[in-house]
């Protein structure tokens, strides 16, 4: 597993958010030079940790989703809307089936993920229901 520097994090996080952000607007994001990135983004694809056109890691970070399942009675819209744009949530959607909301989680790690749980419960006891994550293993 190939070790990442935390301007990788950085670097990983900004194309999370634009995949086709210029690597001039990238480096201002990151604080580094256009040159730096360039490198940067070079060896995480020979290394593997980009893999393709879009952004595939490997070796660093977590993704999950987390089914939510909101009380009887709670305004799904309401929690919804309180946690887009929490950091790790990249998006929530409304669902059909047992889960009410669907979050698709990203973040550096188990204890980063439970934190993010933790304050999910903590800002809405009462209207979650209960939460199941599942940890995405491969992406395709």
């Amino acid at each position: 597993m190939p070790r990442v520097a935390e301007i990788d994090r950085a670097i990983l996080a900004q194309l999370r958010k634009n995949g086709r952000m210029s690597f001039v607007e990238l480096a201002k994001e990151v604080g580094a030079s256009e040159r730096t990135v360039r490198t940067h983004i070079r060896a995480m694809e020979e290394n593997g940790t980009i893999r393709g056109y879009t952004v595939r890691e490997s070796g660093i970070g977590l993704t999950a989703l987390v089914r939510i399942k909101v009380s009887p009675g709670a305004e799904i819209g309401s929690f919804a809307s309180e946690v887009t744009g929490w950091e790790g949530i990249e998006i929530i959607y409304e669902v059909s089936g047992e889960a009410d909301l669907v979050a698709l989680v990203h973040v550096d790690d188990t204890v980063a993920l439970r934190q993010l749980l933790d304050k999910m419960w903590m800002a809405a006891p009462n209207e979650i229901a209960s939460t199941t994550t599942e940890l995405v293993l491969e992406q395709y």
